[in-house]
């Protein structure tokens, strides 16, 4: 008997730690202490050999790849309204290289205009060496390069917008600004006709809506090639240069402001 009572005390002992062990417990806040750290090139921080010695070979690699010479650059290429040097150029440049694109993949695509937002273009590119971290610089994004078939209409509505927002970079179009209208609309050296039905080389981003332009987004026909738009712009330039030929831009009235 008692050692029955003895094993029961036993097990409600056990019972006891174990609820015990299980209820939880709230920490809290004792003391707060702050301090303000400097952080610039006064700061000396050593880094780990063992971390630094397995980061180096990737560091290494990259930097390599990063400073890699293109081409060179015949003056300062900038971004501006209603057009510039360097929306120019990479707008030219797209467009040219989508139409190459479209020999080799898509020979009944015939690409005439394209579009390219000034604030896709996130640095300029200064006169001098071009090296393929100058590209990534000019375009840090991972956007693709998409062909879109587009009713005239909405192109005159793209035109608008971009009008409403002081211009933007364009190829194979032209416009004059009135009153943050599009007028005198011209693609591909013609007028442009809202019935006429036409192929536009542009980024993923621009062609989702983005960045406003919402039109492109009620394309007729969406072709995704899967090329990355900085890849198309690092390889034009490394073609540049290996034919010994500089990266130049001019204005040349494609956008412009109209009396």
């Amino acid at each position: 008997m008692k050692i029955a009572k003895m094993k029961k005390f036993f097990l409600l002992l056990v019972f006891a730690m174990a609820l015990a062990a299980c209820k939880q417990h709230t920490a809290t806040i004792d003391q707060v202490r702050y301090q303000n750290i400097k952080l610039d090139s006064t700061l000396k921080l050593s880094a780990a050999p063992k971390i630094e010695a397995q980061i180096k070979p990737y560091r290494d690699s990259l930097q390599a790849q990063m400073s890699q010479r293109l081409c060179v650059a015949s003056e300062d290429l900038f971004t501006g309204r209603p057009e510039s040097l360097l929306g120019n150029f990479v707008s030219d440049l797209v467009l040219a290289e989508g139409k190459a694109l479209c020999q080799k993949k898509y020979p009944d695509i015939h690409p005439v205009v394209t579009y390219m937002n000034r604030g896709g273009l996130r640095a300029p590119i200064p006169k001098g060496e071009v090296t393929v971290k100058s590209i990534f610089e000019l375009m840090p994004f991972e956007n693709e390069v998409v062909l879109l078939k587009l009713k005239g209409s909405d192109l005159r509505r793209l035109m608008n917008h971009m009008a409403s927002r002081g211009g933007e970079g364009v190829a194979g179009m032209r416009f004059g600004i009135r009153k943050d209208k599009a007028i005198k609309c011209m693609v591909d050296g013609k007028p442009l006709d809202n019935d006429n039905l036409y192929w536009m080389v542009t980024s993923d981003y621009l062609a989702d809506g983005g960045d406003g332009s919402k039109s492109l987004s009620k394309n007729l026909q969406r072709v995704n090639t899967g090329v990355k738009l900085r890849d198309m712009i690092i390889a034009h330039m490394r073609k540049l240069g290996e034919d010994g030929k500089m990266a130049t831009s001019k204005l040349d009235g494609r956008i412009y402001h109209a009396k």
